[in-house]
């Protein structure tokens, strides 16, 4: 079954961070709706182990990479590679974006060696 949501149409709280993700349990993606108010920042940081895609959805901002600075505005997308530095800057309308991913499995612990 499709799961719909609408990114124009989420709730007004919280005002920073994730304010929307998939919560259906058998899934191969991950994907969060992140929003940042007017002049906050999510600090640079080198990424997890996967490859990113992220969509501007509303307001603008700064992408902060290794390599420099880029200008983010509503319709812009952005691939962010594994294990590289990013970071970002809300201008001033603030900054919503999209994320999709690669589910990272959760670590498993196991009592012994497999087969046992």
């Amino acid at each position: 079954m499709p799961i719909l949501t609408n990114t124009a149409e989420q709730p007004a709280e919280p005002r920073r961070g994730a304010v929307w993700s998939i919560a259906e349990p058998e899934r191969e993606l991950d994907s969060n709706l992140i929003r940042l108010p007017a002049g906050e920042s999510i600090p640079a940081h080198v990424g997890a182990e996967v490859d990113t895609l992220i969509h501007v959805v509303r307001g603008g901002g700064t992408l902060v990479t290794d390599t420099g600075e880029e200008p983010l505005r509503p319709g812009d997308v952005a691939l962010l590679p594994r294990r590289t530095g990013r970071g970002f800057r809300a201008g001033a309308d603030g900054l919503a974006y999209l994320t999709v991913h690669r589910r990272r499995q959760s670590l498993r612990i196991q009592s012994g060696p497999p087969g046992d």
